[in-house]
């Protein structure tokens, strides 16, 4: 079990495999359709840092992660100035359960701050209780009551630097 994750920018040639991810029943339940907010269309358009985490033998996860301001008005908004709104899913359906979504979130919330990122929020929805421990594991809270954002249902989270 990796302790530290290669955690690579996102390319044109990964999209096969952010597509299958995609498809997987884990991750469609959460993240809906694959063809909503399609990651070749985020490569293109450029607002969202897309990320892969891989251990040493595969890749495992996919994350994003994006300036909240650039989103506003925004349910993180809240955030000082600076601060990042952040996704991410484990694709790989064999990699579940056994502990990677916490230390590889941790690993690139800790690369953040290491950027002066002040702050980073998180958004599972509020049925999402893997999700839910994963990050309260990665040094998130919970900042208060289940809401409906313009993306959908969710709990905020946050972690400051």
């Amino acid at each position: 079990m990796s302790d530290s994750y290669l955690i690579r920018r996102v390319r044109e040639d990964d999209l096969p495999l952010l597509a299958c991810w995609r498809r997987q029943d884990h991750v469609c339940r959460w993240w809906g359709s694959p063809d909503v907010e399609p990651e070749a269309e985020k490569l293109r358009e450029g607002r969202v840092a897309m990320w892969i985490a891989a251990d040493t033998e595969r890749p495992l996860a996919f994350i994003q992660d994006y300036a909240v301001a650039n989103w506003s008005p925004h349910h993180f908004d809240y955030l000082p100035n600076g601060s990042r709104g952040m996704d991410v899913y484990i694709g790989e359906e064999g990699a579940l359960g056994r502990g990677h979504g916490a230390r590889i979130v941790r690993q690139h919330v800790d690369c953040l701050f290491s950027l002066s990122v002040p702050a980073v929020g998180i958004d599972p929805h509020p049925d999402n209780e893997r999700a839910r421990k994963s990050f309260a594991r990665a040094g998130f809270v919970v900042s208060g009551e289940p809401l409906v954002t313009r993306w959908g249902q969710a709990i905020l989270m946050h972690r400051f630097a």
